[in-house]
C-alpha cells in the first residue's frame, strides 16, 4: 500500500511539472510555457482591483512577449545600459538565495541575547600584525598560550596583564567596564558573553591580535535613558585648583535647584554646552557605552522623570543631570531591523554566506588537489619577491589544476590572472596573504557558479528574472516606438485630434467660485463683499462671517451641485437639504465648446499612444505570427 502511494504521488508531481512546462505560446523558434503564463497572470491579477480571467488575460501576454521579441530583434538586449541595468537586478535578486536564512537568523537572535545584557571584562591582548606572516601568528600564540598556562597555574590576571598586555587598557589592568552588543568586534564580544563569571575566556583570534578575556559581571542591559543636563566645562588643561573653583559653581547651581529654580532657566544662564542650551540641556538618548562611565552610571542611578543628580566630575566638567524618560530595551521583532543593518557592518554578516558556500561546497563536490596547490603557492610566493611583471612572466605558463566543483576546474594561471591583477605587496606574497586570497577567489567562484544556476534550481527566481528582462525591453523599445512619438510628431497629434474632436467636447458648466453661506444674512454680506471685490479671499473676510461660509472653486457641471444646478439651470424638485442653502456665485457660465489642443494635451497625447500602440501591436502579430495552443489554458 505505501509503495502504492509513493508511485502516485511521484506520477502526481511528474504530470504537474508537465503541466506547468506545457507550451502555450509560440513566436518564431521560442515557446512560452503555461507555467510563466500562470505566474505573471497570478501575480499582476492579484494586484488589480478587476481581475480578469485567464482566457481574458492570454491576448495581454501574446501582446507582452511580442514586444519583448521586437526589442530583442532590434538589438535593444545588446545595448550596455540594458545588460548594465539587467546585472544589477541579477545580482539583487540573487542575494537571498546566496545567503542561509537560518544561520542569519541564528546571529540575529544572538546578537539580541546579548543585547539584554551587558557585560564587564579585562582582556590581555598579544598583538598581531595587519597580515601576519605564519612565523608572526605562531610567535604570538606561543606568547598568548604561555600566558594562558601561567593563568592555569594560579598567576594573578590583573598582575600580568600590566605586565605582558599589548593592548592601550594594560595600564589600567586590562579593564574595559561594561559593553553590551556590537560595541567590540564579533569575536570578541562572543568570548566575553560565553565566559562565566570570574572565570578566563578560551584564547580568541581577532583582527587585532590574541586576547585572553576575564568577565567580571553580567547584569541585564537597563536600556536606553533620556537625560538633560546643566555643564561647567573644564578649560583645556585644568589642574585640581582650578577643578575645585568650577565644583563651588556646580554646587551653587546644585543650591538654586534645591531652593525651587527652574532647571531650564538654570540650563540657560549657567551651562557651558552651547550645543544643549537651546534644547533645555537635553540630550539624545543613551546606553552603556555611549558616554563617559561616571556619566552613565550617574544618570541610571536616578530612579524617577525629574529627579537630579548632584554634581557629577567626568573629564570634560562637572554636571548636573535630569532625568527625563527612560525606556527598556525593546522586542525582538522592533530590534531586528537595527540588528541586521548593524550586522552588515561586523563579522556576523558572512555568517548566512559562510553556511550558503559550504552546502554549496559539497553540493558541487569540491575538491582541492593540497600537493598541487602547496607546490604553486611556494612557487608564487617565490615569484612575488621578485616584482609582478616578473611574478606574472614566471606563473603565466603554469597550467597545473588546483581544484574543482560541478563541471567547473580551476587552473593555476587562471587563480593568479584573476586573483592578483595589481600591484604585489612590496615585499611579496606571505602563505597567509596567499591562502586568503585563495580563499576569497574560490568562494567567489562558487557563488557565481550558483548565481548561473538559480534560473534552473528555483522557477520564482526564473520567472522573476524573465520579468525584469521582459520589462527593461520592453520600456526601452516602447519610448521609442510609442511614447516619444506621441509626444515629439507634433503634425500627427494635431491629425489626430482634429480626426477626433467629438470626443472633447465640453458641455455648458459653471467656472469660477461656489460660496455656500449658512443664512440669508450671511448671502447678502457675502454677495455685497463679491461686488466690491471679485478677487474676495476667505481669510479677508471678518471671521464671524468667515465660520458662516464654504468655498469651491473650479469647473462645474450640471448634477455636480444641487444648489447650482437650482439657480443656475432651474432644475426643480431638487434635493437641497443641509447646512448651506444659500448660494453665492462669483464667476461665469460658459457654453458648450470643443476644448483646445492646447488645453487638453495631455489626454490626447495619452489617447494619440494608445492608437500607435494599436497600430504598432497589429504590425507586430503580422511579423512574427505568433501560435497560441489555447489548450493549455
Amino acid at each position: 500500500m505505501n509503495r502504492f502511494l509513493t508511485t502516485l504521488i511521484g506520477f502526481c508531481i511528474i504530470i504537474t511539472l508537465n503541466a506547468q512546462e506545457e507550451v502555450l505560446l509560440s513566436i518564431g523558434d521560442k515557446t512560452f510555457t503555461k507555467g510563466e503564463f500562470n505566474y505573471i497572470y497570478e501575480k499582476n491579477n492579484s494586484l488589480t482591483q478587476n481581475p480578469i480571467s485567464k482566457e481574458e488575460y492570454v491576448e495581454f501576454f501574446v501582446n507582452y512577449k511580442l514586444k519583448v521579441e521586437e526589442a530583442i530583434a532590434q538589438g535593444y538586449d545588446t545595448m550596455p545600459s540594458f545588460q548594465q541595468e539587467l546585472n544589477y537586478y541579477h545580482n539583487e535578486l540573487a542575494k537571498p538565495y546566496l545567503t542561509d536564512k537560518k544561520a542569519t537568523e541564528d546571529v540575529v537572535k544572538e546578537a539580541y541575547e546579548h543585547m539584554c545584557y551587558e557585560v564587564d571584562a579585562s582582556h590581555i591582548l598579544i598583538k598581531l600584525p595587519p597580515s601576519p606572516s605564519p612565523q608572526d601568528t605562531l610567535e604570538a600564540y606561543t606568547r598568548i598560550a604561555e600566558i594562558k598556562q601561567q593563568l592555569n597555574n594560579g598567576a594573578d590576571f590583573d598582575k600580568l596583564t600590566v605586565e605582558l598586555s599589548e593592548g592601550p587598557s594594560a595600564p589600567n589592568k586590562g579593564r574595559l567596564g561594561y559593553f553590551g552588543a556590537f560595541m567590540m568586534v564579533y569575536p570578541f564580544e562572543k568570548a566575553a558573553y560565553n565566559t562565566p563569571v570570574g572565570e578566563v575566556s578560551e584564547i580568541t583570534r581577532t583582527s587585532f591580535g590574541y586576547h585572553l578575556i576575564k568577565a567580571h559581571d553580567k547584569r541585564k542591559n537597563r536600556g536606553e535613558i533620556l537625560v538633560a543636563h546643566i555643564m561647567k566645562l573644564f578649560p583645556y588643561g585644568a589642574n585640581e585648583n582650578i577643578q575645585t573653583q568650577i565644583k563651588v559653581e556646580a554646587d551653587e547651581i546644585y543650591r538654586k535647584l534645591e531652593e525651587g529654580e527652574s532647571f531650564n532657566e538654570l540650563v540657560k544662564q549657567y551651562s557651558d554646552d552651547k550645543q544643549t542650551i537651546d534644547n533645555n540641556g537635553q540630550l539624545p538618548w543613551f546606553g552603556t557605552g555611549k558616554m563617559v562611565p561616571e556619566f552613565t552610571e550617574a544618570a541610571f542611578a536616578l530612579t524617577e522623570d525629574g529627579q537630579y543628580s548632584k554634581p557629577v566630575k567626568t573629564k570634560f566638567g562637572w554636571h548636573i543631570i535630569k532625568r527625563i524618560d527612560s525606556r527598556p530595551v525593546r522586542s525582538l521583532d522592533e530590534c531586528r531591523p537595527e540588528i541586521l543593518n548593524k550586522i552588515k557592518r561586523d563579522e556576523r554578516a558572512y555568517a548566512g554566506k559562510n553556511a550558503t558556500i559550504e552546502r554549496l561546497r559539497s553540493e558541487y563536490n569540491y575538491k582541492l588537489d593540497v600537493d598541487a596547490y602547496e607546490q604553486q603557492k611556494k612557487k608564487a610566493i617565490e615569484a612575488s619577491k621578485k616584482g609582478k611583471s616578473e611574478f606574472t612572466k614566471i606563473m603565466a605558463d603554469n597550467r597545473v589544476t588546483l581544484a574543482s566543483f560541478a563541471d567547473v576546474t580551476i587552473v593555476s594561471n587562471s587563480f593568479i590572472v584573476n586573483a592578483f591583477p595589481y600591484d604585489l605587496p612590496r615585499d611579496g606574497l606571505t602563505e597567509s596573504s596567499y591562502d586568503l586570497t585563495w580563499k576569497t577567489f574560490i568562494n567567489n567562484k562558487i557563488l557565481d557558479y550558483e548565481k548561473s544556476q538559480l534560473k534552473y534550481k528555483y522557477p520564482d527566481y526564473k520567472y522573476l528574472m524573465n520579468e525584469y528582462h521582459d520589462g527593461l525591453l520592453i520600456f526601452e523599445i516602447s519610448q521609442n516606438e510609442v511614447w516619444n512619438k506621441a509626444s515629439n510628431d507634433t503634425v500627427g497629434l494635431a491629425a489626430f485630434y482634429e480626426a477626433n474632436k467629438n470626443n472633447y467636447l465640453l458641455d455648458e458648466h459653471f467656472d469660477g467660485r461656489l460660496i455656500f453661506c449658512k443664512d440669508k444674512k450671511t448671502y447678502k454680506s457675502i454677495s455685497k463683499l463679491i461686488k466690491k471685490d471679485s478677487d474676495l479671499k476667505k481669510d479677508s473676510i471678518d471671521a464671524d462671517l468667515s465660520k458662516m461660509i464654504e468655498i469651491k472653486e473650479g469647473r462645474f457641471f450640471k448634477g455636480d451641485e444641487p444648489l447650482l444646478d437650482k439657480q443656475v439651470w432651474k432644475v426643480k424638485n431638487m434635493d437641497t437639504d443641509g447646512e448651506y442653502q444659500f448660494l453665492v456665485l462669483d464667476g461665469e457660465i460658459k457654453k458648450a465648446t470643443t476644448q483646445k489642443l492646447d488645453e487638453i494635451r495631455g489626454q490626447v497625447i495619452s489617447e494619440y499612444q494608445n492608437e500607435l500602440e494599436e497600430k504598432w501591436l497589429i504590425k507586430l502579430k503580422e511579423k512574427h505570427q505568433p501560435r497560441l495552443n489555447t489548450v493549455a489554458l
